[in-house]
């Protein structure tokens, strides 16, 4: 019985997610790692989850536009994950927490960086960059 509500539970957990941000555009080599798979997107429009993970090739480049309005720009050679995102405004909750680990990228926050800017947080392998509203620019060696 135990099991059973288990799975149900989890079910509806993966059945109730919504997509956070879509594929904005993309260039050659690019792919989204979600759960044990490997997603080959074949335009734009694919649809992005907290969790995924989304990588860029030697010649690969992709945006992505979120519910917020913000926008990732990654260059070639890049991974970054989407740890966590909630937008929420009439419930005034907002989560935006990403992670680059390779590659570069161009940030440009939007809703959320304006309504709540310390929930917006932005992983690097050597630290953390807090942003308050505004546009910058980040590299991974």
């Amino acid at each position: 019985m135990k099991r059973l509500l288990l799975l149900c539970l989890m079910s509806l957990q993966l059945w109730s997610a919504e997509a956070v941000a879509v594929l904005d555009s993309q260039k050659n080599e690019v792919g989204i790692r979600r759960g044990g798979d490997v997603i080959t997107p074949k335009d734009s429009g694919a649809e992005l989850y907290p969790g995924d993970i989304l990588f860029t090739g030697k010649e690969g480049a992709l945006s992505i536009l979120f519910n917020d309005g913000s926008t990732v720009a990654l260059g070639h050679k890049s991974v970054l994950k989407i740890d966590d995102y909630l937008f929420e405004p009439s419930q005034k909750a907002y989560r935006f927490d990403l992670s680059l680990s390779e590659g570069s990228a161009i940030v440009e926050t939007g809703k959320i960086g304006k309504l709540s800017p310390e929930s917006v947080t932005f992983r690097v392998p050597e630290g953390t960059i807090g942003v308050r509203g505004t546009r910058f620019f980040v590299k991974v060696h």
